[in-house]
């Protein structure tokens, strides 16, 4: 009986998921306009209705350009999500499979609360509004969320979150959606301007946020990037390989506010990000607060941050980096923290295991973007320079298996969101024919790039289709930017191609086969 149960069940789950749809959006539609396919894509204006329209399993897919959370006036009207449905943009409307999308610059398919006349007076409230009862099955992934301006007087229900608003207030409620991959920039709020989740009176609201970006989000009170409001509820949020950089609250908290006060509890674990150059009067990167609404301090506020970075936040007051409040906790461990202008009760609790107070070394912190003005690639500001002294500083215990750009992370990691990626870019290779102890040596020299300390592995492939690996070697660049390579003797008067990888999988292969038994300079193109 138990067994024709189970085939009964996975018939059923094998038909639901056989009958998933996908909806095409792209801004002007496109044929028949049903949604059925790009060809038929569904105007902007229906990206709602297309999400309202979907089941559990289902997916939206959106093309470039900009949709707005209305054509009218109204700045109540803001896009929802959906359980058990994933929107996806960053598309450019002729992909047939989701590998086909590139988010390399960061998603061109951008959500706005620009709806009005120019300038933000006359924004929407909020770009993304979700509801009560929203769970982790809801997935928004590969946006730009911006533009949005929720500028009434702060209440429980007015002036909290301007990009994205996750209401999972009052007893028994929740709101935990999942986004990821997107840019959430240029939206305001009295509190939580990036995003805000709200778990207050008994409610939770725990999204689980990874490989974004919130920057350039102002609060006019509280909270620039984010504001975990867990007063008397909880709102603990999971973040992982996120950048909250050059927020600004006017008050409190310009990267991220957590008030877990009257027995709530705000106690965000938060991996591998970085918080830089975030702004505010008191607590420039983060608040911790167990205050009450009232008297007193109750509850929990202990955020928990492992391999995360915090530079060049700035308070005018109290606490650049952060600030403790109705002793609340800020708990650290394997991060990279600037404790200059900290002073008791704004240190870290506990013992800090692997922590470092040493300059990242980022390659260029007043330039997170990068001079190509667009984010996710290869010439960020928030990268580490091969100078960096926090390179391997992380722990691997918990650490996201890949960094905000995809890359393999291998060994221990580096705080923050970006593993450091050794450069094969002109690489120069001197293979040294000469034998040690019977065996042959190669010298990979990267003159280049001196002073690497890193682990690169060579491996000889044959010069003939399927081109297999015939010998690998492994070593350590030294100080001088040098590895030693060890082959056997067989090698002698061979012609091989030379595949030179780094730990994080980056590899090059030689442009021409390498036949050893002389000295000879190879170039390597990436």
């Amino acid at each position: 009986m138990l067994q024709k149960f189970i085939t009964l069940l996975f018939l059923l789950l094998s038909c639901l998921s056989a009958q998933a749809i996908t909806r095409y959006v792209k801004v002007l539609g496109t044929g028949l306009a049903n949604g059925n396919s790009w060809i038929n894509a569904l105007p902007g204006d229906s990206l709602q209705s297309a999400i309202n329209n979907s089941a559990v399993g289902d997916e939206v897919w959106v093309a470039c350009g900009t949709y707005r959370t209305t054509t009218t006036s109204n700045r109540n009207l803001s896009f929802r999500m959906r359980n058990g449905v994933i929107i996806y943009g960053g598309f450019e409307g002729t992909e047939t499979a989701l590998s086909q999308r590139t988010l390399s610059c960061g998603s061109c398919s951008v959500l706005s609360g620009e709806i009005g006349v120019s300038g933000i007076s006359d924004n929407s409230y909020h770009v993304v509004s979700n509801p009560i009862g929203i769970n982790t099955t809801a997935i928004i992934d590969g946006f730009v969320v911006q533009d949005a301006n929720d500028n009434r007087a702060a209440t429980l229900t007015n002036g909290l979150g301007g990009g994205l608003y996750n209401n999972g207030s009052n007893p028994g409620n929740s709101c935990n959606p999942t986004i990821r991959n997107c840019l959430i920039r240029n939206n305001y709020a009295q509190f939580g301007a990036g995003i805000f989740n709200s778990g207050h009176t008994g409610g939770n609201s725990n999204p689980v946020i990874s490989n974004c970006v919130i920057t350039n989000n102002t609060a006019y009170q509280g909270g620039g990037g984010i504001d975990n409001f867990g007063l008397n509820g909880t709102s603990s949020p999971v973040i992982s390989n996120t950048i909250v950089y050059a927020n600004t609250a006017i008050f409190r908290a310009g990267g991220m506010y957590c008030w877990g006060g009257s027995n709530g509890n705000a106690n965000p674990v938060v991996t591998n990000c970085v918080f830089a150059n975030n702004t505010a009067v008191d607590g420039g990167g983060v608040v911790s607060d167990r205050l009450n609404s009232g008297a007193g301090s109750s509850g929990n506020s202990n955020p928990n941050f492992v391999n995360c970075i915090f530079w060049g936040n700035t308070a005018s007051g109290t606490g650049p980096q952060f600030f403790n409040l109705g002793g609340a906790a800020f708990i650290a461990t394997y991060s990279d923290i600037d404790l200059t202008g900290q002073f008791s009760p704004h240190i870290i609790s506990g013992i800090g295991t692997g922590n470092l107070n040493v300059n990242p070394q980022f390659v260029n912190s007043l330039n997170a973007i990068g001079i190509d003005n667009c984010w996710l690639t290869n010439d960020d500001g928030l990268m580490l320079q091969s100078i960096s002294p926090i390179i391997n500083a992380g722990t691997l215990s918990g650490a996201p298996l890949v960094d905000i750009l995809g890359r393999l992370r291998i060994g221990n990691p580096e705080p923050g969101a970006y593993e450091y990626v050794i450069s094969l870019l002109n690489l120069k290779v001197f293979i040294e024919g000469y034998y040690t102890n019977g065996a042959m040596t190669a010298v990979v020299d990267p003159i280049n790039y001196p002073n690497l300390c890193d682990t690169i592995t060579v491996e000889l492939h044959d010069t003939t289709s399927p081109y297999n690996v015939v010998e690998t070697a492994t070593s350590t660049i030294d100080i001088n930017g040098n590895g030693v390579f060890t082959f056997s003797p067989a090698i002698s008067g061979n012609s091989y191609y030379i595949v030179v990888k780094t730990r994080n999988g980056v590899e090059t292969w030689s442009k021409l086969p390498v036949t050893f038994g002389a000295v000879t300079n190879f170039d390597f193109t990436q």
